[in-house]
């Protein structure tokens, strides 16, 4: 029993520590959502310019 639940922590912190290293720098695709974010905010922000709103 120990040793299973030994092999679970161990699987557990492995998936924890991979998914937080994982995080550390922005894929291409991040970066094109971003671009298009910020791009359709700047759209609504003007669309609500012309609408006077």
């Amino acid at each position: 029993m120990k040793v299973l639940k030994l092999a679970v922590c161990v699987v557990v912190m492995s998936v924890f520590v991979l998914g937080i290293s994982g995080c550390k720098e922005k894929g291409p695709a991040e970066k094109a959502g971003e671009k298009l974010d910020q791009s359709m905010e700047k759209a609504a922000d003007k669309a609500n310019d012309l609408l006077g709103k």
